[in-house]
């Protein structure tokens, strides 16, 4: 399976940034004035633009319906996501509202991720990653509900979950939800009834980003294909007080969810992720690195080196010798953020932590998701089976998914050009197609002439625990 990139959502966007191991940027950001209490972002009158003036928008083929006032989607991929923007020219800093929460009034499926995403360190479209990394949060675990929703939580009682906050019923089981409407008059004997809200309350704390270089909200990680309709995204200075009203609602600690990666924050470095490949190939590119004298890092599915007949697992241990970096694909290459229960989430990570030790007798912090695709769920269980993981996708893509099956396999180098010159320098590729093998050596060579130094990733990323170089 070919892993697919995880297409731009903003306009001439080409991926994201890691937000640290880098020098802080010199620039001139647009700040707002301290003494504004509160910002509202979008309420969806406009089709296009939000309340700031800046475009709003989806990608990934998201179906949507707009009506003044709100937004509905129509997911079927974690990938999909609908992004509002605080500036369209450069940085926006959200430092004047760095202590305030995060609202969004909304219906529906809770079953996504929300993001705040950073621009890249120039504050600049035209340079890659566009936009910078996000850090993510699980929208189920901030719901409020009030109204009438709130009674059909009786059966609860003073119930605590794992984190010691009440327990309510997910909101695909609430008896408003609107595929399955309470019946007309049906108020459970508790007279008369408010309408049901739903509302996220979310720190600004909790998204560990540069809030100096922020630039959008954004809504993914759908991991059903129930409609989700937003009706107000938001700055708020504080949260309602828990009561009765609202389930006695009160703000959930933040999850760790991993350092997303998109970039080497080394100075004049430049690194090679080499995903998943076929047996055939994989002497030649073992041939073409040591002839180059290259270091990279390999992403390796651990059903390939269960499989005795890819004879990965000798391919891979004598890649480690030569000195590459072999790190974690997942075991068998789903979306992860697809997956439907956290259960089979923890699965692809035990099994594929397993199957390196015992075949590789290897641990690796470095984890590259299939399909490049990222979601606060995903990036919340690697972190708790793996201490302080990095999750790396990538900001050079050579599009060999795209075009290695093709009768223009030479547009694999165009592509790799135009990332490199638009400031990329973590890239993504495969050994699956003899083109992509073939013109490995040219990747290596134009990386060199522009005077990169080619390393692996965990020493692009001045790792302390990376091999010298």
């Amino acid at each position: 399976m070919i892993p697919v990139y995880f297409l731009p959502f903003l306009p001439a966007a080409l991926g994201y940034v890691s937000q640290s191991f880098r020098p802080e940027p010199q620039l001139e950001l647009r700040d707002v004035e301290q003494t504004t209490p509160s910002l509202v972002i979008d309420t969806f009158q406009d089709p296009i633009h939000n309340d700031l003036g800046f475009w709003h928008g989806h990608g990934e083929n998201l179906t949507i319906h707009h009506e003044p006032g709100s937004i509905s989607f129509f997911p079927i991929d974690p990938d999909q996501n609908y992004h509002t923007q605080f500036e369209t020219r450069g940085c926006f800093s959200l430092l004047p509202w760095q202590d305030q929460f995060l609202h969004v009034v909304f219906d529906g499926s809770d079953q996504f991720t929300v993001s705040l995403n950073e621009h890249n360190i120039e504050c600049s479209a035209a340079r890659a990653p566009f936009p910078g990394v996000p850090d993510s949060v699980q929208t189920s675990r901030y719901v409020m509900r009030t109204g009438s929703d709130s009674s059909d939580d009786d059966e609860y009682g003073d119930a605590k979950d794992s984190l010691g906050l009440p327990l309510t019923r997910p909101v695909s089981q609430r008896r408003s939800h609107p595929s399955s409407p309470d019946p007309p008059g049906d108020k459970g004997g508790h007279g008369p009834a408010s309408p049901p809200k739903t509302e996220l309350y979310i720190p600004l704390s909790h998204f560990r980003i540069d809030k100096r270089r922020v630039v959008s909200v954004s809504f993914t990680g759908f991991y059903t294909n129930e409609t989700v309709t937003l009706h107000r995204v938001e700055i708020v200075p504080s949260v309602p007080p828990p009561s009765p009203a609202n389930n006695y609602f009160t703000v959930p600690r933040k999850l760790q969810t991993g350092q997303l990666v998109l970039r080497c924050s080394v100075p004049n470095s430049f690194a090679f992720g080499i995903d998943d490949g076929q047996p055939q190939f994989a002497q030649e590119v073992m041939r073409i690195l040591d002839e180059e004298d290259v270091r990279v890092t390999f992403f390796v599915v651990g059903a390939g080196l269960q499989d005795s007949t890819t004879n990965f697992t000798r391919f891979y241990k004598e890649m480690m010798k030569k000195g590459h970096q072999v790190a974690l694909h997942s075991n068998t290459h789903p979306k992860m953020e697809a997956l439907p229960t956290m259960e089979l989430i923890d699965e692809e990570i035990n099994n594929t932590i397993r199957v390196f030790k015992e075949r590789l007798d290897l641990s690796s912090r470095y984890f590259r998701p299939p399909f490049g695709t990222v979601g606060a769920r995903m990036r919340q269980q690697l972190a708790k089976r793996i201490e302080q993981p990095f999750i790396v996708n990538w900001s050079v893509d050579v599009e060999d998914w795209l075009w290695a099956n093709t009768t223009t396999p030479e547009k694999q180098l165009d592509a790799f050009y135009r990332s490199v010159a638009r400031g990329g320098n973590l890239a993504v590729m495969h050994f699956l197609n003899p083109s992509t093998v073939r013109y490995l050596r040219h990747f290596i060579q134009h990386v060199k002439a522009l005077g990169y130094n080619i390393m692996r990733i965990d020493q692009c990323l001045a790792d302390p625990f990376s091999p010298a170089l």
